[in-house]
């Protein structure tokens, strides 16, 4: 991937914003979506000369989004999480499955959330993720793991199959 110019960037950007923007919202939320997004391309853009074109451009995206996301969430001093009182109360309630595993998903930290939605939902392999996340292969399949039980217990205990 080289940016000669701005045009070139701003393919890549629509590209890839709306990957960028759904990992960024189940990672944070949507309260600094749209400045997580923002900054996330603009620290791709400052340094597009350190990519090495050893992964995927995207891969190299991911990663840096996900850097941000656990940026913000250090900074805030707090994660981005439902509490449990907050998922008993939602799951209380008459929702949609999307809702429920959206409700599990926010019970995850932030590293096995974002193997999750990398994996699932933006359809990474486990190599992609391992690169992306800049850990090893086995730490992907394990995370992948431990957040499918977690999150399946969390489900079944509220009558919910997968």
């Amino acid at each position: 991937m080289s940016f000669s110019d701005a045009a070139d960037f701003a393919k890549f950007y629509e590209a890839h914003a709306h990957k960028v923007r759904g990992l960024l919202f189940r990672l944070v939320g949507e309260s600094a979506l749209s400045d997580l997004t923002q900054e996330s391309f603009m620290k791709a853009w400052e340094h597009r000369g350190k990519f090495r074109a050893e992964s995927e451009a995207s891969t190299w995206l991911y990663r840096i989004a996900y850097n941000s996301a656990v940026d913000h969430l250090r900074k805030a001093g707090r994660r981005e999480d439902f509490s449990p009182e907050q998922v008993e109360e939602s799951l209380e309630k008459n929702l949609s499955h999307r809702e429920l595993v959206d409700l599990a998903l926010g019970t995850l930290d932030v590293d096995m959330r974002a193997v999750v939605v990398l994996f699932y939902l933006e359809d990474q392999s486990l190599k992609e993720i391992a690169r992306a996340l800049e850990i090893p292969e086995g730490t992907v399949k394990s995370r992948l793991s431990l957040a499918r039980q977690k999150m399946s217990d969390l489900l079944a205990k509220k009558g919910v199959s997968l």
